[in-house]
């Protein structure tokens, strides 16, 4: 009986330290995949957040007259609003 213990006893040991090491595997990859998901939906509402508010300030400005002075003279003040002013 001792004989069989002792021929054994390798195999367990390896078997025992091939389980922890697949174990720790396994439990890291799960973690790093909480992590992943969690960065991914952190981003996706900070970015619609963004959206967001780049809508509400688009609206604002949409919704802001322009005094015809400016209308007239364009961004830069030479009188054509679609040609910079260079």
């Amino acid at each position: 009986m001792l004989d069989l213990i002792k021929a054994l006893l390798p195999s367990i040991c390896v078997g025992l330290l091939f389980w922890y090491v697949m174990r720790n595997i396994v439990r890291a990859d799960r973690r790093e995949r909480e992590q992943i998901e969690k960065f991914y939906s952190e981003h996706e509402i900070s970015e619609r957040d963004n959206t967001e508010l780049d809508d509400k300030a688009e609206s604002d400005v949409m919704l802001t007259p322009v005094k015809s002075s400016e209308h007239e003279k364009g961004e830069h003040g030479t009188g054509d609003a679609t040609r910079p002013h260079g």
